[in-house]
């Protein structure tokens, strides 16, 4: 080979070799701005769980999966293992896009803290303390469906979701296609979207009509599962004792209510979403729905309750006495709570239809003693987070209105409510001997004559120790009256596995 030759190969592979490695070069430079793009959109979908789990990455393997949160709620798990969580209206702190991350900034292990209060635009505006430690949260691979960082869930997780931020359906629409639903909560916006051939997605959207920065209410207020979801299945329980209701009445009757013990295993009804939430069926009585005869239980209680049937919207029902007690027991076992039920329609339907006849001779009295309640707590209901302005403005008046219009769907009213009822107890000194899930008022109505008329008592200034069973019994009638009915069968449209995008 000639010089010539020699010379002209060594030159076409050095150039060859140059080549490569400006292509290699300019690959990796791709390949680690399209890394460093792909880490900024998952730590923009993750928010302060992007560092969470994080796995080392090596070059001949492949990039591990982002981990998050496994969230599970049911009745047998509690809320990843809390009962009593603390919720807000609109999330606080740092929270990434993903549906999932902001529905964790809105649910808390415990209460948030008043930081402290500025000046905005001529107004007092609270900061709060964000104290969100979800640390004890085991972490799973996160799924990664259409660009979106998903985590599993179980539809039992997704009832209890509804059931704890209090959510009510309002669209529902199902085809060929697929299905699709709606369920706004006091929380923020629930939607649920399953395309044929496709997983089914859950997403969770804030509000977007109020802000966190400019609330008059304070940041969160608890609530707890395990009542969420007995609530949710149409179950009142005290201890050991636990009875179930039945479902809305399917024509206008007449109907006898008949009390089953240990019969909730044999129904139909919640029976199955009670099981998936890790009930124990066999431990409930039944109240059971049956074809009235004129010649049965003479001495009985007729009442009107709604009805499905297509000519008529009530139904009657006779009570005997043994089941009148069954439903006082009921209404005093009703549990305390902060923020209206996502409840059972059945046990919504019976226990009004029970007791507001008593509530209404009490109605106006209660009323009245608001005014006056919220002057003596003013400095407990500012100390909880409630702003000044509101406190000394509509804060009494929008809870007279609440309690006089005898329902509604705003959970806002019901917190204002129920916080001026605890504020009393506090100023009375009885908070802790006080217990707020059992009365004996209901029960004490059924001995007492139906002609003897209401029982006086005060709720502002002149509020007494004998009126502290009145008061909270005649508050969790309210909250129940307030409260929103939640179909227990939707989970029928779902799959077993959901991802929460």
């Amino acid at each position: 080979m000639s010089p010539s030759s020699t010379s002209t190969t060594v030159l076409n592979a050095a150039l060859s070799a140059v080549a490569i490695a400006t292509m290699l070069q300019h690959m990796m430079r791709e390949m680690s701005d399209t890394k460093e793009v792909e880490a900024q959109n998952t730590t923009k979908q993750l928010g302060r769980w992007s560092s969470a789990g994080r796995k080392a990455i090596y070059l001949w393997r492949q990039p591990s999966p982002p981990l998050g949160p496994q969230v599970t709620a049911r009745l047998a798990d509690k809320f990843c293992g809390i009962n009593e969580v603390h919720l807000s209206r609109v999330p606080h702190g740092e929270t990434g896009t993903t549906c999932w991350s902001i529905l964790l900034g809105t649910i808390y292990p415990r209460a948030l803290s008043i930081d402290f209060s500025e000046m905005v635009q001529g107004k007092v505006v609270t900061r709060t303390n964000v104290s969100n430690d979800w640390s004890q949260i085991h972490l799973v691979a996160l799924v990664n469906h259409e660009s979106q960082l998903c985590v599993k869930i179980s539809r039992a997780t997704l009832m209890t979701l509804f059931a704890l931020t209090n959510a009510r359906p309002i669209y529902r629409y199902s085809s060929a296609a697929g299905h699709r639903s709606a369920y706004p909560s006091y929380c923020g916006q629930w939607t649920i979207s399953w395309p044929i051939g496709k997983p089914c997605v859950v997403r969770f959207a804030p509000h977007d009509s109020h802000s966190a920065a400019t609330d008059v209410y304070p940041p969160s207020f608890p609530a707890r599962v395990d009542k969420c979801v007995e609530m949710m299945a149409g179950i009142i329980s005290d201890g050991a004792w636990k009875v179930a209701f039945p479902g809305r009445a399917k024509h206008a009757g007449p109907w006898l209510l008949q009390e089953r013990p240990k019969g909730f295993g044999g129904a139909h009804g919640t029976r199955h979403l009670y099981n998936m939430q890790g009930g124990k069926v066999f431990e409930v009585d039944l109240l059971a729905l049956v074809p009235w005869t004129s010649n049965e239980h003479e001495n009985t209680v007729k009442l009107e309750i709604p009805a499905l049937g297509e000519t008529t919207n009530h139904a009657v029902l006779y009570v005997p006495k043994h089941e009148a007690q069954v439903l006082a027991k009921a209404l005093d076992c009703l549990p305390w709570s902060s923020l209206s039920w996502s409840l059972h329609r059945g046990l919504k339907d019976v226990l009004l239809a029970h007791g507001k006849p008593v509530m209404n001779q009490y109605r106006v009295q209660l009323a009245s003693g608001f005014q006056a309640g919220v002057s003596a707590s003013r400095a407990a209901l500012i100390e909880r987070g409630w702003a000044s302005e509101f406190v000394d403005g509509p804060m009494a008046s929008m809870a007279e209105s609440a309690i006089l219009s005898g329902s509604g769907n705003s959970g806002d009213v019901v917190r204002i409510v129920v916080a001026i009822v605890e504020c009393l107890l506090q100023r009375a000194g009885v908070v802790d001997e006080v217990n707020l899930d059992r009365t004996d008022f209901w029960s004490r109505q059924l001995e007492t004559s139906s002609n003897s008329g209401p029982v006086a008592f005060f709720a502002g200034e002149q509020f007494r120790a004998a009126d502290m069973d009145i008061l909270v019994a005649l508050t969790k009638f309210f909250v129940l009256e307030w409260s929103q009915e939640l179909d227990y069968l939707l989970y029928h449209d779902l799959p077993v596995e959901i991802l929460l995008a």
